[in-house]
């Protein structure tokens, strides 16, 4: 009697254990389960918060970079202009120093005279220029006002300022009280050749 007791103790003992190990078994592998659940909400989670962000970030890094290639490209296109317009300044220069002998510098300074004479459209005027091209002016004074006399239609009174200009050729005109001024040096011209013509001019180079 006593055997069978003992061997019905082992016997539930044994099935005890073998339940215990299924049940930890069972807990182990559903802890894994909810882990490895865990860990796919968590990485989805993390996906869903990451993305966004890196969809911004690779925007801005993509805008930026847009941004630096179009200061680039404006700042080669400024070079650019620059380059042709002080070689045109250089040009001018030398015209005006009457170095070009296919250009008649006295022709354009008559010309540039006449333009502001008509612009300002009053009779009595001063005029200065740089150091040279007063010299020019005062030295053929008489013939000038004829010029303009027989192309205007009426006599003009020009009075030769004595503080002179630092430019590289032209004239400004004054009315008599200096209340209007006509700038008409070769820089004011190209400037203004520049400002009207850059976007033609940008347009040839780089279209």
């Amino acid at each position: 009697m006593s055997e069978n007791i003992d061997s019905m103790k082992k016997e539930i003992h044994r099935r005890a254990m073998e339940e215990l190990k299924n049940i930890s078994s069972n807990a182990e592998q559903e802890a894994k389960k909810i882990l490895s659940s865990a860990k796919g909400r968590g990485d989805k989670i993390r996906m869903e918060i990451i993305k966004p962000e890196v969809a911004t970030m690779k925007r801005r890094i993509i805008g930026s970079a847009e941004l630096e290639g179009r200061r680039m490209s404006i700042k080669t296109k400024e070079e650019v202009l620059s380059e042709i317009f002080d070689a045109v300044k250089d040009n001018l220069s030398r015209i005006a120093n009457r170095k070009d002998n296919k250009i008649n510098y006295d022709e354009i300074i008559f010309k540039l005279i006449k333009e502001a004479v008509s612009e300002i459209g009053e009779k009595r005027l001063l005029i200065t220029a740089n150091k040279k091209d007063l010299s020019y002016i005062s030295s053929n004074l008489s013939p000038i006002k004829q010029k303009l006399k027989k192309e205007l239609g009426y006599s003009v009174d020009l009075t030769l300022m004595t503080q002179h200009q630092d430019c590289i050729g032209g004239v400004i005109v004054h009315n008599s009280n200096k209340s209007k001024t006509f700038y008409n040096t070769l820089e004011g011209r190209l400037l203004k050749l520049r400002s009207t013509s850059r976007g033609k001019i940008s347009k040839m180079l780089f279209e």
